[in-house]
Formats: structure tokens, C-alpha cells, sequence
């Protein structure tokens, strides 16, 4: 289909693998509840539901929480050539034209549009293909005319990665997904994928604008900023659940992507909760 769209509701949230990016422009609606918002080296949050549209190729997480029974996600999918094809045969989509091509990276949009077309999106899931086209369209064209917005296009470097190259970026994120636990070498990926260590190295860094090992911590500690709400959980456990063995190497790889220590970070949880 030109056109993908997925309805998520309750706790049945959108189960992508965690990093992972995709050559479709996407647009995530999520109806409420607050979550983390991490697009490549763009790191944020939002605390009452998200509206975002990404271009493509770009590294994300899922965006999605289990915050509320009644929370919903709707992710739609589509590439350019679905746009530019109805461009050619209809004039009045050349307005979208302009819009379409400021989505180089991102635009989080404002809690008023979210508020302004949370029913659009919800309609959906009811809806016949027909009507699901027609409905994307007027979303579509709201989006275009929306000027309260933060765009990422200053935030986020742009990655030129080339079909072959997105396809072993893609490898790699999944392995990644797959076995943070265990301990990782580069040397092993670099086999995977029919390259030595340097030309892996070069690859991926010229394809995310940041170093493997970087990335590899990155995704560990956020890793264990999850594990941190679950308060059965030591965080010696936690550490070895994230693939370290050292807690001094741990500690210091955590207070760097959170600027605290991981105690402190979980005793701040505990504060949140305790004011609920």
C-alpha cells in the first residue's frame, strides 16, 4: 500500500524494535500520556500526548507510553512518491509542496493542533480506505498551515545513507535491539555485515554522525533509565541487564547521557511517584 496506516489502543502500544529508521515520511499521533522523544541525537520528552512528523531515514525510538488505559497511537506511513504522483494529477496539492519539502528531518507539533485533530485521528480506525485517504488529506493540510511547532531541521544532523547503507544500519540497530545485554564488538558486527572493523566504523559513523561505541552506550543507558522505574530491580542487577560488568565504568556512562547517577535518577522516580 502507498498509504500505511496502524491503530494502536491501550496498552497494545506500537512494538517496533527500539532504534530502527525507514526511507517512509512518518506522522505519530499519540493521544496521551507522557514518554521520551529520541530521533538520532535529539533527545526530549513530551507529558501530554505527541503529534510528530518525521522525514525519512531518520534514527528514532518509539514514541508510544503505557500511561492510560484509554491512551491511543496512530502511525502512518508513506513515501514521497505518494504525495509527488497526486501533485502531478492534482493542482491543489501543489499548496502541500512547500510543507512537504520543510519535513527535511522533523516538526513536533503543539499540544493546541494535537488537541485540534486528536478526533481525526482517532476516526481511523473506523474508517474505509476511501475515507482513511480523505481523512489523511485534511490532517495533511492542517499540518501544512499549523505555525506553532518546534522544527528539528536545526536540531538534527541530516544522514545521507545510501539504499545498501540503510539496509546494514538497519542490521546493526537490530542486533543492537537483539543483544544489549550481552557483550557487543564491533569486530563481531563488522563480520555480520562483510566489512573489516574500519570500514564498519566509517559506515557508521558517516551514516549516524556518531561512533558505534557512542551509540552503543546511548542505547544501554536508556536502556536502564526504563529498568530504574521498576523498583523491584537493584541497580547492580540493572547494570549487568545492560550489558556492563564495571559500576564505575556504568555510573560514568550514565551521569553522561543523564548528567545524574543512577541512584539519583531513581530517587528523583521515587519523588514523582510519591507526589502522585
Amino acid at each position: 500500500k502507498s498509504l500505511k496506516i496502524e491503530t494502536y489502543e491501550g496498552e497494545d502500544i506500537c512494538h517496533k524494535i527500539n532504534w530502527h529508521l525507514h526511507p517512509e515520511y512518518e506522522i505519530v499521533f499519540i493521544k496521551n500520556g507522557k514518554g521520551k522523544i529520541l530521533i538520532n541525537t535529539y533527545h526530549s520528552s513530551y507529558e501530554d500526548g505527541l503529534l510528530i512528523f518525521l522525514g525519512p531515514n531518520i534514527p528514532h525510538m518509539p514514541f508510544g507510553n503505557s500511561d492510560f488505559k484509554d491512551n491511543a497511537e496512530v502511525v502512518i506511513q508513506f513515501k514521497k512518491e505518494f504525495i509527488e504522483e497526486r501533485m502531478s494529477l492534482f493542482p491543489e496539492f501543489q499548496s502541500l509542496n512547500s510543507f512537504m519539502k520543510s519535513i527535511d528531518k522533523g516538526i513536533i507539533f503543539s499540544n493546541e493542533i494535537h488537541r485540534k485533530l486528536t478526533k481525526s485521528f482517532l476516526d481511523f480506525k473506523s474508517q474505509n480506505s476511501l475515507e482513511k485517504l480523505l481523512n489523511f488529506i485534511q490532517i495533511l493540510h492542517q499540518l501544512s498551515i499549523s505555525t506553532n511547532h518546534i522544527n528539528l531541521n536545526g536540531k538534527i544532523k541530516k544522514l545521507q545513507i545510501k539504499s545498501q547503507a540503510l539496509d546494514r544500519i538497519s542490521l546493526v540497530y537490530e542486533y543492537v535491539n537483539n543483544h544489549y545485554h550481552t557483550p557487543i564488538k564491533s569486530e563481531t558486527i563488522a563480520n555480520q555485515l562483510g566489512l573489516t572493523p574500519n570500514s564498519f566504523s566509517r559506515l557508521f559513523k558517516l551514516s549516524t554522525n556518531r561512533g558505534f561505541i557512542d551509540f552503543l552506550n546511548e542505547f544501554r543507558i536508556h536502556k536502564a533509565m526504563e529498568l530504574l522505574e521498576n523498583d523491584h530491580l537493584q541497580i547492580a542487577e540493572i547494570m549487568y541487564k545492560c550489558g556492563y560488568n564495571d559500576p564505575s565504568y556504568f555510573t560514568k556512562q550514565f551521569k553522561r547521557y543523564s548528567s545524574i547517577s543512577p541512584s539519583k535518577y531513581r530517587a528523583q522516580l521515587l519523588e514523582k511517584k510519591s507526589k502522585l
